[in-house]
């Protein structure tokens, strides 16, 4: 949870009957994690299968970092069951960005993860608590939304609100404050269509390029600026345009379009973070 500064220690605690859920949510947070690191074709991104636009990282590293952000989730769901404020989530975010940052060796793997699946987190243990007649994005929305500011209030702490503040969005800080319309608008429909009729694996495919079309990525801006990011969503319309994974060879198209994005140094952190989220609400929301 970037640019926040911790004001005290955190005095959530969690009663021993809710451990149990806590550590639930914590691990679903976690299985949608690696369910996005496993995704393949998806341009620009780290897999199993190469490193994509990032040579300082891989997948065993991804893989650390997930395995050290558990007990973060599971407290961050505990305080979201306690009736936790924002700046009790910014303090247990902040610990586990130093912690990803020490088991990574200072790399950036899951910085973005960490703020939006970290409040999805403590709304999911919020509802477990008091109700389940609302969505987790709602729930951040009416309980976190009004206190997160957006970029165009905040100082350039990070290269996502330089980005953010350039060229006139408001990224993944305002996607939460919607309660992330990019995820219940395109990601979740997407989804939850293509499983009806194709392996999960290719309908988690055609999720992450419906996302990469619809939803704002300060990574891909920083990287590639206006052109890079109009490339990008112009491959990914093609893409879907020609059918998607529902048409013969889309294996095929959709690594020629990684291929591109490495070769452009291109890579949409952002849209891999929602697409973790899609996969986390869904599995939340179905029992899955």
């Amino acid at each position: 949870m970037s640019g926040w500064e911790p004001k005290r220690k955190s005095m959530i605690t969690c009663p021993p009957e809710n451990r149990s859920v806590d550590a639930s949510i914590a691990n679903g947070v976690c299985r949608a994690l690696r369910e996005e690191l496993a995704t393949y074709p998806k341009p620009g991104l780290v897999s199993p299968v190469d490193c994509g636009s990032h040579p300082d990282m891989d997948a065993a590293c991804f893989e650390d970092s997930i395995a050290c952000l558990e007990p973060f989730f599971a407290r961050l769901a505990a305080a979201g069951s306690a009736g936790a404020g924002l700046a009790e989530l910014q303090m247990i975010g902040l610990e586990a960005e130093a912690a990803m940052l020490a088991v990574t060796g200072g790399r950036n793997t899951h910085r973005g993860a960490i703020f939006s699946l970290g409040l999805l987190a403590a709304a999911a243990g919020w509802q477990a608590q008091y109700s389940d007649r609302i969505s987790l994005g709602e729930i951040v929305c009416e309980r976190w939304g009004r206190d997160l500011p957006l970029p165009s209030a905040l100082p350039e702490t990070s290269d996502g609100i330089a980005m953010a503040r350039r060229y006139g969005c408001t990224g993944a800080r305002g996607e939460a404050k919607a309660g992330f319309p990019s995820v219940y608008r395109h990601g979740l429909p997407v989804l939850r269509d293509a499983l009806r009729v194709a392996p999960r694996r290719e309908a988690v495919v055609q999720t992450f390029f419906t996302l990469l079309v619809h939803c704002e990525d300060s990574t891909l801006l920083k990287r590639g600026g206006a052109e890079g990011r109009a490339f990008a969503t112009e491959a990914a319309g093609k893409f879907l345009q020609s059918g998607g994974v529902f048409q013969s060879g889309w294996e095929e198209q959709a690594v020629g379009i990684h291929n591109g994005f490495v070769a452009r140094n291109l890579t949409a952190g952002g849209v891999a973070d929602l697409l973790a989220a899609t996969l986390f609400i869904h599995d939340q929301e179905t029992g899955s």
